[in-house]
């Protein structure tokens, strides 16, 4: 006699990484944040700075082409998240979101041992950020961390939010990091 199997256990075969799952995931994230329904960037921006119990520098700057389309790193102090400067804001939100994906769901971060500020971040450790920063959509952190920023991207209700100014540090921080990057693309 054929034995019943509960309607539940029928899913539970599928592999690790399937969309609705990573949907599920992302959606779990939102809502471990508060963020149900729609929300402002802002409020986005300080849910996930409270999350991470720190604060979160988002940057608005030219990155170099063939590089990555956002980065995060994380300091000893602060995480920042850097974004083109010329992206649409929409493009702007899934990179942001992104990023913040990778955060939420402790992905691994793009260390950098730095005091309070970008400035003091070591060489070593960015150079290794940017050729990890180039890692592919086939991963399963990048396929959540992406339809993360396409959700926070469907339920922002701000399109005007600013950018963060840069301080001098901040530029001094994109300028070598944009160097590594450039270097990284020559090498590989």
């Amino acid at each position: 006699m054929p034995r019943w199997i509960p309607w539940p256990a029928i899913g539970r075969r599928r592999r690790t990484g399937d969309l609705p799952e990573l949907v599920e995931q992302a959606r779990g994230g939102l809502d471990t944040l508060g963020l149900r329904g729609r929300f402002t960037a802002d409020r986005l921006h300080e849910a996930m700075q409270a999350y991470r119990g720190r604060p979160v520098h988002v940057l608005a700057q030219p990155l170099p082409a063939g590089g990555p389309h956002g980065l995060w790193v994380a300091g000893r102090d602060a995480d920042y998240v850097f974004f083109p400067a010329g992206a649409s804001p929409v493009r702007r939100h899934v990179i942001v979101g992104h990023e913040y994906g990778h955060m939420l769901f402790d992905d691994v971060a793009h260390p950098a041992l730095a005091p309070d500020d970008p400035v003091g971040m070591d060489p070593a450790a960015l150079s290794a950020a940017a050729r990890r920063a180039r890692s592919s959509y086939e991963e399963l952190p990048e396929r959540r961390a992406e339809i993360f920023g396409t959700l926070v991207a469907q339920r922002i209700t701000d399109w005007s939010w600013p950018p963060a100014r840069a301080t001098d540090g901040d530029e001094a921080a994109l300028r070598r990091l944009t160097g590594l990057l450039e270097s990284t693309d020559e090498s590989g």
